[in-house]
């Protein structure tokens, strides 16, 4: 696999920067939104000491099915694939 097409990929679409500012709005939202959960998962609402750093180059590929049941969406599947094809994770969301 060309592995380099995935680095000239994340150089080009700033994926770490999309990823980072991606996390800040989630976890605002969430904060606004649920912020009961929120506090249960922080222990706190000052996340001013939250820390993101760059983690491993792109190294996997996601796959992701829209489940249909009885004409409608019922769930999204997907995989979590190693570059050398091996299985890293997968799960059922219903949304």
């Amino acid at each position: 696999m060309e592995t380099d097409n995935l680095k000239e990929f994340e150089l080009k679409y700033s994926c770490f920067t999309k990823a980072t500012n991606g996390f800040w709005e989630y976890v605002n939202s969430w904060k606004v939104d649920e912020p009961d959960e929120f506090y249960e998962a922080f222990m706190t609402f000052d996340i001013s000491k939250i820390v993101l750093e760059k983690g491993q180059p792109i190294e996997y590929v996601q796959t992701t099915l829209v489940v249909l049941f009885m004409e409608g969406f019922f769930a999204e599947y997907r995989i979590l694939q190693k570059l050398n094809g091996e299985i890293m994770d997968d799960g059922l969301s219903f949304k």
